[in-house]
């Protein structure tokens, strides 16, 4: 919207309030300052601003804010555009711009800062908005999440909350959105950067107000003159919830780069990959991968894929890069890959993107070529809880690094046979603040940019190949054939009230392949690289049944969601030890095969509202680590819907309701469908099995059937 910063406006009266106004919305600022003093949602006559801030801030390398008298220097306007500007008294000039449309409610902020220092960052804009009432914040993070009443936990002791997120990296879109979901009123906050520059996105909560504003990172390259990050900040009012802002999101995103070059949209995956009915996560020896994933698929005629972790000649989030030769020897790895392959069963094997353990050989020599943060600090943290070493990050704009990853790559892919690899990591964007790397200190958008090139190298050498990312992220659709999205499994390694939503696949879902799950029967593995002493009992084992219902609430939140299905760690005596649970797993892998328009192609669509009934479920919160360590809490009990729903629209315009039942009793289901609003003409009617269940020539289509216990039901619309 706004094109150019440095525009040339008519200068306004003195004393005038700089003011922006539509049909929908009102900014106004103080003519003193230039700092925002309303925001006013005209439709119901409600101040959005609490209070008035300082409606920019600048930070220095270390990241304290430089502490400047600020003179404010005037405004200009145009027609939808204010231009606003500020004087530091050392000298520093920042330009805002403000943009409002002739039907909008969301405003358009654009920045431009004279005069900064290599390494600074600028907040901007920063805006607090009135605390919203039952209020829900919306998080892209990779698959979606939002956070119930995130204000729980306020008090004297904690008088503020606050959520931080990276962009591209922890969040899969520039999008945040905050709604109160009993009145529809939101806040939303998003911001539309084509080239991949680093930015955070911050909320941060107190008993009163909501803070949101952006954090940008300008790149050193960009200060000679004005640094404008070329790309707008958009805030404002909106009527709805995600799914409202999910939509509002990708009127514009489809249009970009990264749709116009997705690999899905391109058909340019592998067909195994597509065409795979169910993925199998498991981890150590072929046997207990390659064998497992073999047996499964013989015994149930669906197409089984395999992530395979704990391959490799090094202990998991310890001795990496040191992956080769396998474990159980060059030669019977490459038989068992081959055996499976010739057999239709085809592996993703792990390799960490750009993780190195500071206890593994090499490191001293990696150290000039690592990853350094603000204060000169390697970035480096132990996640392995059972060795407590630490792994810490190398900078992907160098090529002692990647020159040794792509050789890696090379060996697994060409030598090996694999059908491709897993690169953990892959949808995170990190700055680097070591000058001698030869990328701009901090900020600018390199890291994407030299993934996307160590894609691009692992491909050309390998040929036909498959690459899959831990996470998701548009930045990287391109780039990746399919994304590893852990949501429906969120209560096993997170917790919290946040609650998964599938907000990239109300997005991408028509542009990027999602699958994962922690979802499991049995209680997780154990590496045989790390120290046998702190090895839990009862590795791989069952775990009790009363975490079963948890188990299906997994497996059909990937299916609502329109996920590849997988089952972590699974073993083919969960055939009989877990019959029931394997026959609702492989119920919905089987239906998720006869709908692939909608589930693999489709675009998700808003669900009829619908009375949804829930029950108490014991929640396994043990994972890989977490609550392994013998103090942590293993479990908790949640409410939980005991029907889980999903609307997809088909490429042929086809429409589809999926009900899916984890409980063991039958459920009723009534809803009623306003043709208008999906579509469909005044006379349409409801199919289950290609049989009516329900018709209307005008008004809203009621339908009312029942959910099978265990069980699923498709609802198919269409004109009569």
């Amino acid at each position: 919207m706004l094109t150019a910063l440095l525009i040339v406006f008519p200068s306004c009266r003195e004393g005038a309030v700089p003011s922006l106004e539509n049909g929908r919305v009102r900014l106004a600022f103080d003519p003193a300052t230039g700092w925002p003093v309303s925001v006013m949602d005209k439709a119901s006559g409600e101040e959005m601003l609490d209070g008035s801030v300082p409606l920019w801030e600048l930070r220095d390398v270390r990241d304290s804010v430089l502490k400047e008298a600020t003179a404010f220097l005037g405004y200009r306007r145009k027609p939808g555009v204010l231009q606003l500007s500020w004087k530091t008294a050392s000298g520093i000039r920042v330009t805002a711009l403000a943009g409002l449309a002739a039907e909008d409610s969301l405003l358009h902020w654009r920045i431009s800062v004279t005069g900064l220092a290599s390494g600074s960052s600028v907040r901007y804009p920063i805006l607090d908005f009135r605390k919203l009432e039952n209020e829900d914040v919306a998080f892209s993070s990779w698959l979606g999440r939002v956070e119930r009443d995130p204000r729980t936990g306020l008090g004297p002791d904690k008088p503020l909350i606050r959520f931080s997120s990276e962009s591209p990296g922890s969040l899969s879109m520039q999008l945040i959105a905050s709604y109160d979901r009993e009145s529809g009123r939101g806040l939303y906050l998003a911001s539309n950067d084509t080239l991949s520059l680093s930015k955070t996105f911050t909320v941060e909560l107190d008993s009163a107000r909501t803070r949101f504003y952006l954090t940008h990172y300008p790149a050193p390259e960009g200060l000679s003159g004005d640094w404008d990050p070329g790309y707008e900040v958009i805030t404002g009012p909106f009527r709805g919830d995600w799914m409202t802002a999910a939509g509002l999101y990708r009127q514009w995103a489809v249009r970009q780069r990264w749709c116009r070059e997705s690999r899905l949209a391109q058909r340019q995956i592998e067909g195994w990959v597509s065409g795979t009915g169910l993925w199998i996560w498991n981890r150590g020896r072929s046997e207990n991968v390659l064998a497992e994933a073999l047996h499964l698929q013989e015994k149930t005629g669906i197409p089984v894929s395999v992530l395979w972790h704990w391959w490799c000649d090094c202990g998991h989030d310890d001795d990496f890069p040191h992956y080769l030769p396998p474990r159980e020897g060059a030669e019977t790895f490459r038989d068992a890959v081959n055996y499976a392959s010739a057999r239709g069963v085809h592996a993703l094997v792990y390799l960490n993107t750009f993780e190195w353990g500071t206890s593994s050989p090499g490191w001293e020599e990696a150290k000039p070529f690592a990853l350094r943060q603000r204060d000169g600090s390697f970035r480096q943290f132990a996640s392995n809880t059972f060795t407590g070493h630490e792994i810490a990050a190398m900078c992907l704009h160098n090529a002692f690094w990647t020159d040794r990853f792509a050789a890696i790559a090379d060996t697994v892919l060409r030598d090996y046979g694999v059908a491709g690899i897993y690169m953990d990591e892959a949808c995170l964007s990190l700055r680097c603040y070591d000058p001698s790397h030869g990328h701009g200190v901090g900020g600018g958008n390199y890291w994407v940019e030299d993934f996307n090139s160590l894609s691009s190298r692992i491909r050309t050498r390998a040929g036909r190949t498959v690459l899959a990312g831990e996470g998701s992220g548009e930045d990287w659709i391109p780039s990746l054939d399919l994304f590893l999205t852990l949501a429906v499994s969120r209560e096993r390694y997170i917790g919290g009230n946040a609650e998964p939503i599938p907000l990239f696949q109300a997005v991408y879902h028509d542009y990027a392949i999602s699958f994962g799950s922690y979802g499991s029967l049995v209680y997780p593995p154990f590496d045989e690289r790390w120290p046998s002493e702190f090895r839990p009992e009862g590795c791989e084992t069952l775990l009790p049944d009363r975490y079963n219902l948890q188990f299906r609430m997994e497996q059909a939140r990937a299916l609502v969601y329109g996920m590849q299905p997988t089952i972590a760690n699974y073993h083919a005596f969960l055939d009989q030890a877990r019959g029931r649970e394997m026959d609702f797993a492989l119920l919905l892998a089987r239906t998720r095969m006869s709908y692939l328009d909608y589930l693999l192609y489709g675009i998700f669509e808003r669900v009829p509202a619908m009375s949804i009934p829930t029950a108490r479920a014991d929640i396994s919160k043990v994972s890989i680590y977490a609550a392994r360590d013998g103090r942590s809490a293993v479990q908790v009990t949640k409410e939980i819907p005991l029907l889980h729903t999903g609307m997809w629209r088909s490429p042929d315009g086809g429409l589809a309701l999926f009900i899916v039942n984890i409980g063991d009793e039958s459920q009723p289901v009534s809803f009623s469908l306003d043709p208008a609003l999906y579509g469909l003409p005044a006379a349409c009617r409801a199919c289950i099995a290609g049989e009516t269940v329900a018709r209307t020539s005008e008004g809203p289509l009621a339908v009312s059937t029942t959910i099978p216990a265990r069980g699923i039901s498709v609802i198919e619309f269409a004109a009569q």
